[in-house]
């Protein structure tokens, strides 16, 4: 059943899709509007041309047989006109759509603005709501630090659903992580001591002695599945265990950490294009024509990125 918070961020991202509709309805109509424009321009431009070749034109000359010369001249001279149309047209077109970028940028930019501020006034309120829960007023856990309060942990999740419903609402207002294994780095961080996880491996295995068997603990890893999970993704047991094999073989490194000081996972985050490129096309265009045997060159050029195109 849908809580309280999952409402309201359902409410956020509908908001954003009937912003971004409308981005896209006012970009196609704009669209729309510059191709008829330039449609409209280019009739009017041979009109005119045609006009002006006939007025030039005398019509009671006799020019003769036209020569392979002056045919060839034509024909050259009708495609440069051609490329340079083509040229114009070519700028025109970009121009046209880095100004749309620019605008698309700035609206996009106050959108995610505003749905940051919404995503945090709806954060604030539901840890509020949280805090406020009256079944964990009186609700006390302490760190585990040995085997046998490790063992006493794992049966009383089992035996009383009560007893783990509020452990786990307590992890939940303590953690404050979105990301699934950051979540389970904090809850790892309140549920077990320090100095209590060298103590520890995935299977029990070790050298010379055997370790406690964190596996075999069935009732605190599904505490740990469902306390790393979040309103958007839940993550599995095989992610669970994952996360223990990795971490306990490096617990005795943390054992002198301060209390606060806590190290969390590492996420790889994609680099984001720079948007800066698109700010600097208007104004950076290079065009150059080459009349002779070499082909027709169209070349962008901005601070961050060359763009060349062969006709």
């Amino acid at each position: 059943m849908a809580t309280q918070r999952d409402k309201k961020t359902g409410n956020i991202y509908k908001i954003r899709d009937k912003l971004e509709s409308k981005f896209d309805e006012e970009f196609e109509a704009e669209q729309n509007y510059l191709r008829l424009k330039r449609e409209q321009e280019a009739k009017t431009k041979l009109t005119s041309e045609l006009l002006l070749t006939c007025e030039e034109q005398d019509p009671f000359a006799d020019v003769g047989e036209p020569t392979i010369e002056f045919s060839l001249l034509t024909t050259v001279l009708q495609h440069i006109g051609q490329l340079n149309r083509k040229v114009d047209h070519i700028q025109k077109e970009v121009e046209d759509v880095s100004i749309r970028v620019l605008r698309v940028e700035k609206k996009l930019g106050t959108t995610l603005a505003t749905l940051e501020q919404l995503k945090d006034v709806v954060s604030i309120s539901e840890l509020a709501q949280k805090s406020s829960d009256p079944e964990l007023a009186g609700f006390d856990f302490n760190a585990v630090s040995n085997e046998e309060e490790l063992n006493e942990l794992d049966f009383k999740l089992g035996a009383d659903a009560e007893y783990q419903g509020n452990l786990t609402k307590w992890l939940n207002v303590k953690i404050v992580s979105e990301d699934s294994k950051n979540r389970l780095h904090e809850a790892m961080e309140i549920v077990f001591k320090r100095d209590f996880l060298p103590k520890c491996s995935w299977k029990g295995r070790s050298k010379p002695e055997p370790k406690i068997p964190m596996s075999a603990q069935r009732n605190i890893m599904e505490l740990f599945r469902v306390v790393g999970s979040n309103r958007f993704t839940t993550i599995t047991d095989a992610f669970v265990a994952k996360f223990f094999q990795k971490k306990l073989p490096y617990a005795k490194n943390r054992v002198h950490l301060q209390r606060n000081q806590r190290k969390g996972c590492r996420l790889h985050v994609k680099k984001q294009p720079d948007t800066t490129v698109l700010q600097h096309l208007a104004g950076a265009q290079q065009i150059s024509i080459q009349c002779r045997a070499e082909p027709i060159t169209v070349s962008r050029v901005s601070d961050n990125c060359r763009i060349v195109e062969n006709a």
